[in-house]
């Protein structure tokens, strides 16, 4: 099934406007607030009573019969059909959410957006499409030898707004030091320098909460281009609705949020580990004797964040560049241009000669 996002008042397309903050019809300018969008049709709910053998005759005999078959293969649908134009719509399995290739609208995919795949939280776009296109236009400006074509009007256009899966994890910790910590001190007696060290037992224990730590379910994204778009405002999560990816692509999670936990436990480890080292201050040496941090998951959330992606090639050389969708924050590399490295390399060679010229004059 297809959910598209029509105009109550004009039936046309509907778009999330991140500055708005609703959802705006492409036609006649009506807007919407996500709240009072229809809601999506549920699934019906059917209760079944469990079974405990009193439904069963005593006289009758229950016998149970296992028969050896091969796996099925699982074939997600991958082929939907557009409310609008009635257009077939071929995906790739992790994609939740897009726009038609023949008319536009934009689409979502009820199937890749409800039972396991239902998100629990969203934090919508809030730097709009042409922000981010100025944002990169500036970015780009910045690097002295990256040449001058490469930003084009044209490759700006095909930035696109992607609503990337995380699971984001409320973790407790119980974390332990025991360690021996010196003292170092330098006197003078008479004719002689004393060193002295003296040795404290130190121990320290606490208990840590750490709340919403991210992990990037993409099976697509780089998980440390991911990591280094962080941090995201946490206090915008929104409970989510299909009516915040309106116009956007979206992708469902391409791993579990079991196979993720490790990844999320030794960002965690980590930081309560820091947390214990700057608590021990003030010794010239620290020895453990007994560090430990026991990691307990207390809640996860399915999420989607936002995220600007812009990828093209330049001189056969790819190139991505990614943009917090909530922040601006950019993370890429510009290519460097050979005549403008050339260029720069002439100057600063010209500014030394005249610097070392100046200064034999002046020393002469």
């Amino acid at each position: 099934m297809v959910i598209d996002f029509k105009c109550p008042q004009c039936g046309a397309g509907m778009e999330y406007d991140s500055e708005l903050g609703k959802l705006e019809c492409d036609s006649c300018g009506h807007t919407q607030d996500i709240e009072d969008a229809p809601e999506t049709e549920q699934a019906e709910t059917i209760e079944v009573e469990p079974f405990d053998g009193s439904q069963i005759p005593d006289e009758t005999v229950i016998t149970q019969e296992f028969e050896e078959k091969e796996p099925s293969v699982y074939t997600e649908e991958q082929e939907f059909f557009c409310n609008g134009c009635g257009a077939a719509i071929v995906t790739e399995p992790e994609i939740s959410a897009t726009h038609c290739p023949y008319c536009g609208s934009a689409v979502a995919f009820k199937a890749r957006l409800t039972g396991q795949y239902a998100p629990d939280k969203v934090i919508p776009f809030t730097v709009s499409k042409k922000e981010a296109q100025d944002l990169f236009r500036k970015w780009a400006r910045n690097g002295i030898l990256s040449p001058k074509d490469f930003m084009t009007e044209k490759r700006l256009g095909e930035i696109t707004g992607v609503y990337v899966p995380f699971w984001l994890y409320d973790m407790n910790v119980d974390a332990e030091a025991d360690c021996l910590c010196g003292k170092k001190r330098s006197y003078r007696k008479g004719d002689y320098i004393y060193h002295e060290t003296k040795y404290y037992h130190v121990y320290r224990r606490a208990n840590l909460s750490y709340h919403k730590v991210p992990a990037d379910a993409s099976v697509k994204m780089d998980d440390e281009t991911m990591d280094c778009l962080e941090p995201y405002d946490y206090k915008a999560l929104k409970n989510f609705s299909p009516e915040y990816l309106a116009g956007f692509l979206a992708e469902k999670y391409g791993i579990d949020a079991e196979q993720l936990q490790p990844r999320a436990k030794g960002r965690v480890q980590k930081y309560a580990e820091k947390y214990l080292a700057d608590s021990i201050r003030g010794y010239s040496s620290v020895t453990y004797q007994k560090k430990e941090c026991l990691v307990n998951k207390a809640n996860e959330f399915y999420t989607l964040l936002p995220v600007w992606t812009l990828n093209y090639e330049y001189k056969g050389e790819k190139m991505t560049y990614t943009m917090n969708g909530q922040t601006g924050k950019i993370i890429g590399k510009a290519p460097v241009s050979g005549g403008r490295v050339a260029k720069w390399a002439g100057i600063l060679y010209g500014g030394s000669f005249a610097l070392l010229a100046l200064l034999t004059y002046l020393v002469i």
